[in-house]
């Protein structure tokens, strides 16, 4: 005698519950088995990133300026080719509007050496730099903009809220 009464499709869906449960565990930790022992990565093979600070609070009489410390990161194993037609392109940046209006660039009369750069960013290392930008205060008001930012030949957008 067969039972299809409430209490079996009760018992049934408690069974496949289980099941779906223990599935999901096993496959948790298959994955947690591979990312710690290194044999999947997480990490982007070329990652940009930035910390922005300002020093000061915007005054419409003095220039704003922003401290910015950028690292490219090579998380492949293999050394990485760097190429730039000039030193003068190593760190470009642009700031604009919410709606992506350009507020205001980088200028180009920055001293630099206008030299071909070559070179190797090797395997699991990083190159960082040090700049700070100086903003216009009648262009860069306070509120929120879009920092767009270019280190060799990597390109990043941040957010920015002057105050």
């Amino acid at each position: 005698m067969s039972m299809n009464g409430p209490e079996s499709a009760a018992e049934k869906a408690s069974s496949n519950m289980m099941r779906l449960g223990l599935v999901a565990v096993a496959m948790s930790g298959v994955i947690a088995f591979y990312v710690l022992t290194g044999r999947v990565e997480l990490n982007d093979p070329v990652e940009v990133t930035a910390r922005i600070a300002q020093p000061a609070t915007w005054t419409a009489n003095a220039p704003l300026t922003l401290d910015v410390a950028v690292t490219l990161a090579n998380n492949t194993d293999e050394a990485m080719p760097l190429s730039l037609p000039s030193q003068c392109d190593i760190f470009r940046w642009f700031v604009a509007d919410e709606d992506h209006n350009l507020v205001q660039s980088q200028r180009n009369d920055e001293p630099c050496l206008d030299v071909p750069m070559k070179g190797n960013l090797d395997a699991k290392t990083s190159i960082s730099g040090e700049f700070t930008l100086t903003l216009d205060p009648a262009r860069v008001k306070p509120g929120d903009y879009i920092l767009f930012l270019r280190y060799w030949g990597y390109e990043l957008r941040e957010p920015v809220t002057i105050d």
